[in-house]
């Protein structure tokens, strides 16, 4: 026998989030709880606000009736499902199946957002065998006040090697001045810049002029121009699994990046602690050599039913949260 329970919770997150400019003080989403026998799976649905195609409504609507058709034993039309709601049913289906590894690194490569004394203790407190990477966002402030963070960070850690995120925020010419005013051994340990302009084209021109490792993120949801995406000069695809699909597809995703010679890097979109464990596992599974973007827990006051190791918010309880779905036993 089939049951499943929906879960709506609401966390606060800390007071400086900004979602794509937009000021956010919580974040809400829902679990699935699947059962059958013995057998139980978790998943977290959560669109996020500006990224995300489907509306919270819409994932809600979505995934009581993608369960209901779940507990009648018939097969769920993935492809038709909101993203969220696709990737959170399907991810507890293989929880449920035992086909998701429990055993996961949790590792995660940490976030500078302003701050690069904070990422240097951070770095500094990291085991000595650990690879010394980061994750650094650029494109919210001047180019000059950038590219002295970046260095300033290259030039502390000798053995530093930073990933860098614009979210589309630079102009072309922004992005080659950065990059021109960095000497050629910083340049060198850059492991990519992710979607610097606004038009992906932009970006794919100045990788190509500039000679600076390009990564996607965005343009592998909305590009429908396979030259674009595969393009050579673009290394680098990172996959958020709760915007776009279900486990199959991602699979299919990174199997196609492998297939390209291409580097797929899994990615948060701002889940809960449920969510990033599990996000934690996958990429043990699929992207094993690969170190995801996992440092989002910061942004959260609690933690949500699974701990990540080491996180010092307190746990509260899924069934603390409001049950809005059961099906009729």
């Amino acid at each position: 026998m089939r049951q499943a329970r929906i879960y709506h919770y609401t966390l606060p997150v800390n007071s400086g989030l900004f979602i794509r400019d937009q000021h956010v003080t919580e974040r809400e989403g829902l679990v699935v709880e699947l059962s059958e026998g013995a057998q139980r799976g978790w998943g977290e649905i959560a669109p996020l606000p500006g990224f995300s195609q489907e509306t919270f409504d819409e994932a809600r609507h979505a995934l009581i009736a993608a369960t209901s058709v779940w507990c009648d034993h018939r097969n769920i039309a993935m492809p038709q499902l909101p993203p969220s709601v696709a990737w959170g049913l399907s991810i507890a289906q293989a929880e449920l199946d035992k086909r998701l590894p429990t055993l996961s690194g949790f590792g995660y490569v940490p976030v500078c957002t302003g701050d690069p004394d904070a990422l240097l203790m951070t770095l500094l407190q990291q085991p000595a065998e650990q690879a010394h990477e980061a994750k650094v966002k650029v494109g919210e402030y001047e180019v000059a006040r950038d590219r002295l963070m970046v260095t300033t960070l290259l030039e502390a850690l000798p053995v530093l090697t930073l990933r860098l995120d614009a979210n589309r925020r630079w102009h072309p010419e922004q992005l080659a001045s950065f990059w021109n005013g960095l000497s050629e051994t910083h340049q060198a340990r850059i492991q990519w810049i992710e979607e610097p302009c606004r038009d992906p084209y932009q970006s794919l021109a100045q990788a190509q002029a500039l000679g600076y490792p390009l990564a996607w993120d965005e343009t592998l949801r909305e590009a429908h121009e396979p030259s674009l995406i595969e393009s050579e000069v673009a290394p680098v695809w990172v996959i958020k699994p709760s915007l776009m699909g279900a486990l199959d597809n991602i699979n299919q995703w990174i199997s196609r990046a492998h297939t390209l010679g291409k580097t797929p890097v899994v990615s948060s979109a701002l889940e809960t602690s449920l969510g990033l464990t599990q996000l934690s596992r996958l990429a043990s599974w699929l992207t094993p050599d690969v170190v995801p973007g996992l440092d989002t827990l910061g942004i959260y006051q609690q933690q949500l039913d699974r701990t990540w190791p080491g996180a010092p918010q307190p746990l509260i309880p899924l069934h603390d949260q409001p049950l809005i779905w059961i099906n009729t036993l």
